[in-house]
């Protein structure tokens, strides 16, 4: 059995392996991009970000630069599909950790200039690139997907700003011009609604700048920051308005998706693209990252030009899974060989948590109605129960923006379980054995040890991949990424919501245990209960797409548009999260015959995982 375990270890460990350097080789473009982790020490703080430095940008040769942002909740990691695909062409990218995210510093008020705030830290990556002598700084640009694109909306804005004072001024037009550092910016998600109503519609009073916007047709937020629904982009009079003041061209039909509108006054152009997606999606997405290097390719020219549907991201991001898999992968066999020692030997099953065969149908129906209900009634609670603890939860002793509605949600779902647990199974006082919860007298302080020593050695294996390699282990909005010690006190500081749900959800899954059923059916079982509540709340949230071409918070009014969006995209990691948190359920406890470690190792794994991935609101 021994030998078994290490081999399942030793093929985990494999994968992560294979996964790191994969995306590695993917990452550098095999070699040709030096990857730097840059710290810039500003007035606001540090701010942090990855520069991409191309073999062929030289002082000898300066290369086109373009900062990249990620939006609300997110990290630098989350542009990968761009700095990937921009590098390789010979841009010189910075894809930044915006303030209050990732490693850059938490703002507060007093701290750093008000363009600090209003571009989170963008306007600092520009100055950082114009002072490379291997960037050519009459040639940069800036992106980012949803916040990130109204950072890049504020910088633009910002620049053509510095340049029309200093004409008004009396300054010459090339010393204006050359306070003006962005050539080209392209909003993703986002929208630049504040021009877009401008009075002036002669073409002068728009950016000083190339403008692109890729607006999906069916992203949740935009009609909260356009005040028209995505699919109306081409259509609607705020961009025939957006138009006509960035351009000075009057349409008198619908805008052209992908067409570059030139302002004849001053050469600026405008492009719009109108994909079928929706704002997750944006930044997972061939299309998406075809339209930004298209775009690019256009107003800045790449040093290696390729068509946009030559792209390799994805194969980083395939291989970024395959680490994924190597991370959660490793915690049964390292679980299961440390039991093996003899300070935890103490800890390994005498007998299984095994539950009775159904007596009858009637029985059986039961035990499935209770489970669904648990589901359905914990989707409906997350809008409410998210809301209030988003509001209720932040204050500078729980410092990050959505982990406390996340943590109140579970809260609420660790009861609603332990009422379906007594409407499904009976009184539980004095059945603690049967439902492995009495554990022998001694092992409850081995049983944390062993759960931080699991999640610790887990974790070593993210550390090894960005030291080593500089990659993480992702899909798409699941993400485990490092931390410094400052967000382990954080995550201590949530843990308690997290441990309640998951020592009863690691109780709920044990109750799928029936004797005569095979594992396989106990984990498949626990894993379709265990996603139900978050799974249907996102097939009620997207399956109105279908027949509206909105959500079905697509209607809401005003900021209510922004909240029916946001919660959505928060739920989306949680499906997969929780699935393997049944699958490690119901391994583990047949390790020990207990429902604790189980219990304790998911709490521990997933609170970091949350803690190290959002924003802060706060220092911390």
């Amino acid at each position: 059995m021994q030998k078994k375990w290490g081999k399942l270890l030793a093929v985990a460990l494999t994968l992560c392996l294979i996964g790191a350097f994969g995306a590695s080789l993917i990452q550098n473009n095999f070699g040709k991009v030096e990857i730097t982790d840059v710290v810039i020490r500003t007035s606001a703080g540090e701010y942090t970000g990855y520069l991409f430095v191309p073999d062929t940008a030289t002082a000898e040769n300066p290369a086109p630069a373009i900062v990249t942002s990620h939006g609300y909740l997110n990290n630098r990691e989350m542009q990968d599909l761009n700095y990937v695909e921009l590098a390789r062409r010979g841009y010189v990218v910075f894809a930044q950790d915006a303030y209050n995210h990732g490693n850059s510093g938490v703002l507060v008020d007093g701290a750093g200039s008000e363009i600090q705030h209003g571009t989170a830290g963008m306007v600092d990556a520009v100055e950082y690139l114009y002072q490379l002598d291997f960037v050519d700084n009459t040639r940069i640009g800036v992106t980012g997907h949803s916040m990130g694109g109204g950072y890049s909306n504020a910088t633009a804005a910002y620049y053509s700003g510095l340049e029309r004072e200093a004409l008004a001024s009396g300054t010459t037009a090339e010393e204006a011009k050359a306070l003006n550092k962005v050539a080209a910016c392209l909003i993703v998600g986002n929208y630049p609604l504040a021009l877009s109503q401008s009075e002036d519609t002669s073409g002068n009073g728009g950016y000083l700048c190339d403008l692109g916007i890729v607006a999906g047709q069916f992203d949740e937020f935009y009609s909260g920051m356009s005040g028209n629904y995505g699919f109306e982009l081409l259509t609607s009079k705020n961009t025939n308005n957006l138009v006509a003041v960035q351009t000075g061209i009057q349409l008198d039909a619908p805008a052209v998706e992908g067409k570059f509108y030139v302002n004849e006054n001053n050469g600026y152009v405008l492009a719009l693209y109108n994909p079928a997606e929706f704002h997750a999606l944006n930044h997972f997405s061939p299309k998406t990252v075809g339209h930004v290097v298209d775009f690019f390719e256009e107003t800045l020219g790449a040093p290696n030009p390729m068509p946009g549907t030559n792209q390799t991201w994805w194969i980083k991001e395939a291989f970024n899974l395959i680490g994924l898999v190597g991370f959660f992968g490793a915690i049964v066999p390292t679980v299961a060989l440390m039991l093996e020692l003899p300070y935890f030997a103490g800890l390994k099953a005498k007998k299984e948590i095994l539950v009775p065969a159904f007596a009858d149908k009637k029985a059986k129906g039961k035990y499935i109605r209770t489970n669904i209900l648990n589901g359905v009634i914990c989707a409906i609670l997350i809008l409410p129960l998210l809301l209030i603890g988003y509001v209720g939860l932040l204050n500078p002793a729980l410092p990050q923006d959505t982990t406390g509605g996340i943590a109140f949600w579970t809260l609420g779902c660790a009861l609603i379980a332990r009422w379906m647990l007594r409407i499904g199974n009976g009184k539980l006082k004095g059945r603690g054995e049967e439902f492995g919860v009495v554990v022998p007298r001694g092992t409850r302080r081995r049983t944390l040890v062993l759960a931080l020593a699991v999640v610790a050695a887990t974790f070593m294996l993210v550390f090894i991949a960005d030291y080593v390699f500089m990659t993480d282990f992702r899909i798409w909005t699941l993400d485990i990424r490092v931390f410094d010690f400052a967000k382990i006190i954080v995550a201590i500081k949530y843990l308690p919501f997290f441990l309640v749900f998951y020592l009863i959800n690691s109780l709920c899954c044990s109750r799928n245990c029936f004797e005569n059923w095979s594992e396989r059916k106990q984990i498949l079982v626990s894993i379709g209960f265990n996603i139900l509540a978050p799974a249907l709340f996102l097939l009620v949230t997207y399956v109105p797409v279908i027949f509206t071409k909105m959500t079905i918070f697509g209607g809401l009014p005003g900021m209510l548009v922004a909240v029916g969006a946001l919660i959505p995209i928060l739920i989306i990691p949680i499906v997969p999260i929780l699935g393997i948190a049944a699958y490690l359920n119901i391994k583990l406890q047949k390790l020990t015959g207990n429902i604790w470690l189980a219990g304790l190792v998911n709490a521990l794994l997933i609170t970091m995982i949350t803690v190290a991935n959002t924003s802060f609101s706060f220092p911390y």
